[in-house]
């Protein structure tokens, strides 16, 4: 698929008003199969799109859109549309996340490491915590129209981890993963300016980027830590899948049929 928003890595799709949006598609799994294009999206906030990106967002058919943030957020920064154009809206109502970079950046940790830190530590509880989210969105992805995109707010940590179960679920080697993972750091300017203007926050005011920036970062070691903690609790992750999130074998295999070519 070519679009006109399309620029470099065939998965990246530039918009004007969203950023990290991107294609799951286009990944080998360990079966020999291929993740299919133009059926899975993942991006940040979608707050202000413009008319040339809902050009683009017509192209790609976009039927259903997950959002992944909680409801003070979306009520802060609502989606922005395109009109004449039948989209499902899903999303679950909660009061907070601790993938909510407003909520860690009015507490600074005083240090670079201890900021990474931080994000370790959120790492080993957001699949829990999203579990509920995660739930409804491989079942609407298993079983709703396609083509969906989901998201959260800066588009890293609640959607980096569903991206990355949902690939794992697919076949897709974990090294792969890791790289789609940190694709998210070509977009880190975008992401510093919605926390530093579009979020309203003045936490960040007189801090030395060096501290904070860790919070913005697309670490591999976030994921990983996300992964191993899933193994040490369940097994694997297909464990976690099946005890937290209820997804038995009809459908995960349903996602595998839909989502790989």
């Amino acid at each position: 698929m070519k679009l006109p928003g399309y620029n470099g890595n065939e998965r990246i799709i530039r918009l004007q008003g969203a950023h990290n949006f991107r294609d799951l598609g286009g990944y080998a799994t360990q079966n020999g199969r291929m993740t299919a294009k133009g059926k899975l999206f993942r991006s940040g906030a979608l707050a202000k799109l413009t008319e040339e990106d809902h050009k683009i967002i017509r192209m790609l058919g976009i039927r259903a859109i997950y959002d992944l943030r909680a409801t003070e957020e979306r009520k802060r920064r609502p989606s922005i549309l395109p009109q004449n154009m039948v989209i499902e809206m899903l999303g679950r109502d909660y009061a907070e996340s601790a993938g909510n970079l407003l909520t860690k950046m009015a507490a600074p940790s005083g240090t670079a490491e201890k900021s990474r830190q931080l994000m370790i530590d959120t790492y080993r509880v957001l699949a829990y915590e999203q579990a509920a989210s995660y739930r409804e969105l491989f079942l609407r992805v298993a079983d709703g129209a396609l083509p969906l995109l989901f998201h959260c707010s800066v588009g890293k940590d609640r959607t980096g981890i569903a991206a990355a179960l949902l690939l794992e679920l697919l076949g897709v080697p974990r090294a792969t993963i890791i790289e789609d993972y940190l694709l998210t750091d070509l977009f880190f300017e975008e992401g510093l300016d919605i926390v530093l203007n579009a979020l309203g926050t003045t936490a960040l005011h007189g801090v030395s980027p060096e501290i904070w920036a860790p919070l913005l970062r697309a670490d591999g070691i976030y994921l990983e830590t996300m992964f191993e903690t899933l193994e040490a609790r369940h097994g694997s992750v297909f464990g976690y899948l099946h005890e937290v999130l209820g997804l038995d074998d009809a459908i995960q295999e349903r996602l595998r049929t839909r989502l790989c070519a």
